[in-house]
């Protein structure tokens, strides 16, 4: 495949045992810009060998934090924003490429299809699992970007955004926790920015919507969402995103009472 007009930004902090097929995936792209977060391993060493160009910065808890100091450095109006767990498979580079030579001028987000990984395994259900679509390509003169947790990156008035369909062997292999601890160790970093991002939203606290949410979020991950296809493990994924979310709220709370005091 030639080369495609796109920009793919990738950072890491010591995750060069990911790194390589991460990079290795993303060779269809005109630049790779790799990010070194101060790493320890061979992340650097690994962004020399594959990416077009590399620059280090400080340790942050979150990725979101990273983005809105090198997008406008990257070169292509298209962009991937990709972690190191994730490998773009050869049919959905494919996609990409048929995808790009028609796409209309008011899309600004393409969604790929997803498959994620828990201890190397596919996950049937949970709001993690199956087939699911996640934001990977974005045109970059139709969004516009902060650090918000989970909500960074918004589409400029005007601007839509659109799904690349699942075929059978196009998606984005994301290899997203390897263990418990991992898992847990990944909300309790994202829960240091949930209040401000939430807050920003136009979300308010409230104990009931708090205790619904928790609820709602585990019926929907194990039942709805059939988590229960994936045993015990389903079971515990449904709980820890429910807690996340409960977790999330009390967040908005502490954040709020932040606000007021000044």
């Amino acid at each position: 495949m030639n080369k495609l007009p796109v920009s793919a930004l990738v950072a890491s902090c010591n995750e060069g045992h990911m790194l390589e097929d991460c990079l290795r995936s993303l060779q269809f792209c005109d630049e790779i810009f790799g990010i070194d977060l101060q790493s320890d391993d061979n992340s650097m060493e690994l962004f020399r060998k594959y990416a077009t160009q590399v620059e280090t910065f400080q340790r942050v808890p979150m990725i979101e934090r990273v983005h809105p100091h090198f997008i406008d450095k990257l070169k292509h109006d298209w962009i991937i924003l990709i972690d190191p767990d994730e490998r773009i498979m050869p049919a959905l580079a494919a996609s990409i490429a048929e995808e790009l030579q028609k796409v209309e001028p008011e899309i600004a987000a393409l969604r790929v299809p997803m498959i994620n990984h828990f201890k190397g395994r596919a996950l049937k259900g949970t709001t993690y699992g199956g087939i699911i679509y996640a934001r990977l390509l974005y045109r970059r003169s139709g969004i516009t970007v902060d650090d918000d947790v989970h909500k960074g990156i918004k589409l400029r008035p005007g601007f839509d955004r659109k799904k690349i369909r699942f075929t059978g062997e196009n998606y984005d292999k994301h290899l997203w926790c390897n263990s418990w601890k991992q898992l847990a160790d990944k909300h309790r970093r994202y829960l240091l920015g949930e209040g401000q991002a939430r807050y920003n939203e136009g979300l308010r606290h409230s104990f009931k919507e708090q205790w619904m949410a928790f609820f709602r979020t585990f019926y929907f991950s194990f039942k709805g969402l059939k988590g229960y296809k994936d045993g015990l493990t389903g079971l515990m994924i449904s709980f820890m995103e429910a807690r996340y979310e409960f977790l999330s709220w009390a967040g908005l709370k502490a954040y709020q009472r932040t606000i007021q005091k000044q």
